[in-house]
Parts: C-alpha cells; structure tokens; sequence
C-alpha cells in the first residue's frame, strides 16, 4: 500500500511539471482553457499546452484557445483587476493590449509600490525581531553575538528609510484610490 502511494505522489508531482495532462488534453475545452489562462493575467501557455498534449498525439485547437484567451483579458485587463493583483505582488499590465497598455500602467506602478514598499517594511520588522530573539539566547557564541549586533544596527541605521519609504507608498496609494474611485 505504501509503495502504491509513493508511486502515485510520484506520479502527481511529475504530472504537476506539465501544462496538462494526457486526460486534461484529452477533455479540454480549449475556449474555456484560453480564458482561464487570460482571466488570470498569464502570457498565453499554448506552446506549453502543445508539448504537454503531444505526448497524447492531440494538437490543442489555437483558434479556439486564442478567443478564450482574449475573452480572458478582456476581464483581466481592466484597471481595478491590474491595481488589485498589484498589491498582492501578482500581475503583469503587460500582457494586455498594447492599446491599453498606457492607460494600466499607472494603476500597476502605484499598487507594485506599494507592494514592495510594504514587503521590505515587513521583512525588515521580522529581520530585527529576529535579531533581537537570538540576542537574548545563552548559548550565543561572542562572534555571532557581535554579528546579530551589527546587523541589528544596520537594521535600525535604514529603519527611517525604509519606514518613510512605506508610508510614502501608503500615501500615494491612497490618494490614488480616492482618484480614480477604488475601494
């Protein structure tokens, strides 16, 4: 029974390398693929979805793929859509039209700011928290102990800038939400 588990885990790992599987290719509904993948804001993976559908001697439907992928921008690639994956650090304005391109990218720029301006703010609060844990050990060595010191200052040295930096984004994406009627 264990090795049957093995085997499959193996199986679903492996499989999870692909676009698609044998049976996935098989069944597909490739309008519907296409949209998903433009819904989600991906570049178009039909080349991926060629080589993973080979192996089953299927040759997935481009036009087919190609007018669900647009339908599947068309909801991706609206200003709202663009902001809101942004700030969760996902997204790409880039694979929309290049008409609309322009017009997005504002949108993009201010939330991927904010962003990163946020994940440095976080990851430099967990750095000194960290870093301050590890000061009050017992079982410190002095030269790792004058180690955490030091990082610890340089921390707090670029804390103010990263602090600003932060509130900085914050204001302009504020601002930016109350301009162009984002909640």
């Amino acid at each position: 029974m264990k090795i049957i588990f093995q085997i499959s885990f193996l199986s679903l790992l492996l499989s999870g390398c692909a676009a698609m599987s044998v049976d996935q290719c098989k069944t597909a509904n490739w309008t519907s693929v296409g949209e998903k993948d433009g819904s989600a804001g991906r570049e178009s993976r039909l080349d991926k979805y060629y080589s993973s559908c080979q192996k089953a001697n299927i040759v997935p439907n481009q036009a087919l793929y190609e007018k669900g992928y647009k339908q599947g921008l068309s909801y991706y690639c609206r200003p709202e859509s663009i902001f809101y994956e942004a700030i969760e650090g996902r997204g790409n304005y880039q694979v929309c039209p290049i008409e609309k391109r322009d017009a997005l990218r504002s949108y993009y720029q201010v939330a991927n700011e904010y962003y990163q301006a946020n994940s440095e703010f976080d990851r430099s609060q967990n750095d000194v928290s960290y870093y301050l844990r590890e000061l009050e050990r017992k079982d410190l060595s002095s030269k790792l102990r004058d180690d955490y010191k030091k990082r610890l200052y340089d921390l707090r040295s670029n804390s103010s800038r990263v602090q600003y930096r932060y509130q900085d984004a914050v204001r302009n994406l504020e601002r930016f939400k109350a301009e162009h009627g984002l909640n």
